[in-house]
């Protein structure tokens, strides 16, 4: 009898030994390139030949907050073919103990390694929890896009197995402007990328960029513009609005009523979140005055995060 109960436990064993040789030997032929940014990401598209159905993080649990912001308003004027980064801030003990991390949002997807999204724990600027960045691209001038919903998705994968996923819900909203860089001659330096914020209840943040008048003639701004309001019907968007915009002098830190030919000031734009707001993607509108012309140009993108609500 205790020789058959040996004979039993050894074969488990050698089946249990056989099957993580299996699981971890899929792991270590998943390419990789490099990309602009320092983080890998993976040519193969994500979807890994699930094995093992995923497990929804328990509610309560210390990955309650996966992902920061819990939900983004955004709206994007871009240049046709311009590459838009937006960048999600997951929670480093969310995703250890995993191999791959795939992002979805709509039709759009994108596949990194665990280990190099880690290793940019240091680059995040928010405490304990990493830059994750999602590319978007959009080339048909004129043309207006819009991602809205439960649309963001992040997928934890371990081997061959989905271990953990979470959504977010997004209203993001793009239009395409029907010039290319090289038809504008403004020139941005030196602006602000992200705002974290550790304020609950109404906010506001500032929005700055330097830009130089390459035009032969004087330009003033006319208007910065953000309309979330106009494009989002249901659910009723958030009130953010541009409170206020100028032009400054970098050296007397005056205000500028006209920007004139080749000299550079710095942009500052003020901007009111309410309280219900977790992140804002801002790459706004800008209107300009040039000998008698308005001319609508993309400006550089901002992005807003209420970390106080991450936990």
């Amino acid at each position: 009898m205790r020789q058959s109960i040996f004979i039993f436990l050894a074969l488990v064993l050698v089946g249990a030994a056989v099957f993580t040789f299996w699981f971890s030997g899929e792991n270590s032929n998943h390419a990789v390139s490099s990309t602009s940014t320092g983080i890998p990401v993976s040519n193969n598209s994500p979807g890994h030949n699930v094995e093992n159905n995923f497990s929804n993080t328990p509610s309560g649990s210390k990955f309650s907050i996966p992902l920061c912001p819990r939900s983004i308003w955004g709206y994007a004027y871009v240049y046709p073919n311009e590459t838009l980064t937006i960048l999600l801030y997951p929670s480093i003990d969310y995703l250890k103990n995993t191999t791959f991390v795939d992002l979805y949002l709509g039709n759009i997807s994108i596949s990194y390694s665990t280990s190099d999204v880690l290793s940019l724990t240091n680059s995040s600027g928010i405490a304990g929890r990493v830059p994750l960045p999602l590319y978007l691209k959009f080339s048909s001038p004129g043309r207006g896009i819009s991602i809205t919903g439960n649309a963001l998705l992040l997928q934890l994968w371990k081997g061959r197995a989905i271990v953990n996923e979470s959504s977010m819900p997004v209203w993001l909203y793009f239009q395409v402007a029907s010039v290319k860089p090289e038809d504008i001659h403004l020139k941005f330096g030196r602006y602000s990328s992200l705002y974290t914020s550790f304020k609950k209840g109404v906010d506001t943040f500032e929005y700055t960029a330097t830009i130089t008048n390459l035009y032969s003639k004087p330009i003033t701004i006319q208007n910065v513009s953000f309309p979330l309001a106009s494009l989002q019907v249901y659910p009723k968007p958030p009130d953010i609005k541009v409170v206020n915009f100028n032009l400054i002098n970098t050296t007397s830190n005056e205000t500028l009523n006209q920007l004139p030919p080749n000299s550079t000031a710095l942009l500052k734009v003020v901007v009111s979140v309410p309280s219900n707001v977790e992140g804002i993607y801002f790459k706004p509108k800008l209107v300009i005055a040039a000998g008698g012309e308005s001319i609508a140009i993309p400006a550089p993108p901002m992005e807003y995060v209420r970390v106080v609500n991450c936990g």
